[in-house]
């Protein structure tokens, strides 16, 4: 089911860049690194295209960084989805990755090193990517929710328990959402919770399906954070969350000129 809906993720509005946007390289490798390690730590959906010669169409992939060697400068990933890609993996094969977080844009480009068997499936190393590019999207602004006044949400899975927390922030295109304790079962990205809802301060109810892009479980505060890319929003419920937000961006505005 994850394979056959990755594609949307790809397509969305909300990772178009607009001409003339900010544009970032991190070129050494300790920056490299260190963006490698937050995709790990925060178990973030990469999406893949393998650079093939006469593409009419590139497959759109999926996958998560699972190692980081910043002394060897290489990277493992994850089994690629859908799984019939990874047969198609060579000596030389070149891989473009990226993901969104926090309304920025990452993609960078690696050379596929050898596959790594075990257990669970084919894993993947690669050569640490040239450079790391960062690129400002559309839709971004984020607004952060107080905890003082929270805003309750509920997903729920066609599999697992149901999830409840509160909004930690919140964008046109998605959210984080903070809960507190270990999540258990463990999270999976890319799943898809077959409801996301939560009513604004407003009263205005959103309801959608909901992508898990990421998550990360903060040992020190025992709190968990779920990132949220929403799924199937209609028209009406678009407009509602648009409105929301530009409202509270003119009042922060206001409060900080």
């Amino acid at each position: 089911m994850l394979s056959g809906i990755l594609g949307k993720i790809f397509n969305s509005d909300n990772d178009k860049i607009k001409q003339g946007s900010p544009r970032n390289i991190k070129h050494s490798a300790n920056d490299i690194g260190s963006l490698l390690r937050v995709y790990q730590a925060d178990n973030h959906l990469l999406m893949a295209i393998i650079q093939e010669e006469n593409q009419k169409r590139p497959e759109k992939l999926s996958t998560g960084i699972i190692h980081v060697d910043e002394k060897q400068r290489v990277f493992v990933t994850d089994t690629f989805l859908p799984e019939a890609a990874n047969a198609r993996l060579q000596a030389g094969a070149r891989v473009q990755f990226s993901l969104t977080q926090q309304g920025i844009r990452h993609q960078f480009e690696a050379s596929w090193k050898k596959q790594i068997e075990d257990e669970t499936g084919p894993k993947h190393l690669f050569d640490f990517p040239r450079g790391i590019e960062q690129v400002q999207l559309r839709d971004s602004f984020r607004v952060k929710i107080s905890q003082a006044h929270p805003i309750k949400v509920a997903l729920t899975h066609a599999e697992k328990p149901p999830i409840t927390g509160t909004l930690a922030d919140l964008s046109a295109s998605g959210m984080r959402m903070r809960i507190i304790g270990l999540i258990k079962p463990k999270p999976v990205r890319g799943e898809q919770y077959t409801s996301c809802h939560f009513v604004l301060s407003d009263g205005s109810a959103i309801a959608c399906i909901g992508r898990l892009m990421h998550w990360q479980y903060d040992s020190e505060n025992d709190v968990s954070y779920l990132g949220i890319h929403f799924e199937s929003v209609d028209g009406g419920t678009q407009r509602t969350l648009n409105r929301y937000l530009t409202d509270l961006q003119r009042k922060q505005r206001q409060v900080n000129p």
